[in-house]
């Protein structure tokens, strides 16, 4: 691909979409406004209790969540966000009313990685969200995904397509480690449903359950085909085996086909 066709790509990136448990009307509007002036988008999320907050939150990858402390099942959602290995990477920043603190104490108990009255909040919204939002990669993502596939990969490839779930552990992460860049999460991703796949043979049903959602939080932000993997493919044929681990639940575990361990497919 061209220089002018990533270029291109690059263009034509939908906005960020943020995500806010707000439901003060005033305070929305603000909210808005510093989204609108970031070029950002923001979705009001529903209560708790409406939904399946790590779902919800899954399928969003949002690069920063905003709490307003008043909503009543602020902890619930914070709670389910930041205890699930899926989504507790996702930056949370509460703000609350100052008086009681204790209130703002319990922000940070309960796993926000911001933590500011509301006032501070109101008076610089875009700059605050600016600061506490994880850093867009989005553009280096699709400069990256163009790229051969290292060597080292191929090699931790084949062995993944061997079922040598192990080993190709260690070069998955030999090659995240050393990535600076957006697409160590490729080999993360790969990684982690490779080990996902170990626990399954060794009968670990919370394990693996454990990593498939691990897995999820680097695998949903890549493009359908990077540095020649088909993402798409894998991310269906990862869901069918969830899928299939949820079914048998940890009694019947060991009733798991081996089928199911679909191999990295190459475009």
């Amino acid at each position: 691909m061209t220089d002018k066709a990533v270029d291109s790509m690059e263009t034509q990136q939908p906005n960020r979409r943020l995500v806010a448990l707000v439901h003060d009307v005033h305070v929305r509007a603000n909210i808005e406004q510093a989204a609108q002036t970031l070029g950002d988008e923001i979705e009001f999320a529903p209560t708790a209790t409406d939904i399946d907050v790590v779902a919800y939150l899954v399928a969003r990858q949002p690069p920063l969540i905003l709490v307003h402390l008043r909503v009543p099942d602020w902890r619930a959602f914070v709670l389910a966000a930041k205890t699930s290995p899926a989504t507790r990477k996702l930056p949370v920043l509460a703000f609350g009313p100052a008086d009681p603190p204790a209130l703002l104490k319990q922000a940070q108990f309960a796993g926000c990685d911001g933590i500011i009255s509301e006032g501070d909040f109101e008076a610089d919204v875009a700059g605050h969200i600016q600061h506490y939002a994880r850093p867009d990669e989005r553009a280096e993502l699709a400069r990256q995904a163009q790229l051969p596939l290292p060597a080292l990969a191929h090699e931790a490839i084949e062995q993944f397509n061997q079922r040598e779930f192990f080993e190709q552990h260690e070069l998955f992460e030999t090659l995240w480690r050393a990535e600076p860049g957006p697409v160590r999460q490729m080999y993360q991703g790969l990684l982690q449903v490779g080990v996902a796949y170990l626990q399954i043979q060794r009968g670990n049903y919370i394990g693996a359950r454990k990593l498939f959602q691990r897995a999820r939080q680097y695998l949903s932000v890549l493009p359908e085909v990077c540095q020649g993997v088909d993402i798409r493919q894998f991310n269906a044929d990862t869901a069918a085996a969830e899928v299939e681990l949820d079914r048998l639940g940890p009694n019947r575990i060991g009733e798991f086909s081996a089928v199911l361990f679909k191999t990295i497919k190459q475009i």
